[in-house]
């Protein structure tokens, strides 16, 4: 059994790549609790409890035994990814990091949910978090061009 968690800025194709490589995978996205009648509507007041519902998914996933699960959020620090990591290793999941490396330019041409300069300041962030991520992490990252 497998977690696979997607590293990367909004646009890097992280959605695109789960829809793609992982078609029979239970999916676990943060977005898809903003989605209303099939619209995505964004609500920053509904972030944290968002990611609690998600967080909550992965859990119930895990204790269900699905096959594989993947994550697809943004997770930008080791702080919103190690959650993940840790319940799926507590349930004997391997786990691989999957981290997509996309420039701000790129991400921009593909979507624009998030305010560009906005982006750009998280895109630098990005780097530098998979720079000095840890070292327990590296060992399970693989960084994808996109």
């Amino acid at each position: 059994m497998k977690v696979t968690i997607l590293r990367g800025i909004s646009g890097s194709g992280k959605t695109t790549w789960a829809k793609t490589h992982a078609p029979n995978a239970t999916i676990v996205s943060t977005d898809d609790f903003y989605i209303i009648d099939g619209v995505y509507t964004y609500d920053a007041n509904k972030i944290e409890e968002n990611h609690r519902k998600a967080f909550r998914l992965h859990l119930d996933s895990l204790a269900a035994g699905k096959e594989w699960i993947v994550v697809d959020n943004t997770n930008v620090h080791a702080w919103e990814y190690s959650p993940y990591v840790l319940a799926a290793g507590a349930y004997g999941y391997e786990v691989e990091l999957l981290t997509f490396v996309c420039s701000a330019e790129v991400s921009l041409s593909r979507k624009q949910l998030v305010a560009e300069d906005k982006l750009r300041n998280i895109a630098e962030i990005f780097v530098r978090e998979t720079e000095r991520m840890p070292r327990k992490f590296k060992g399970i990252n693989k960084m994808i061009q996109c």
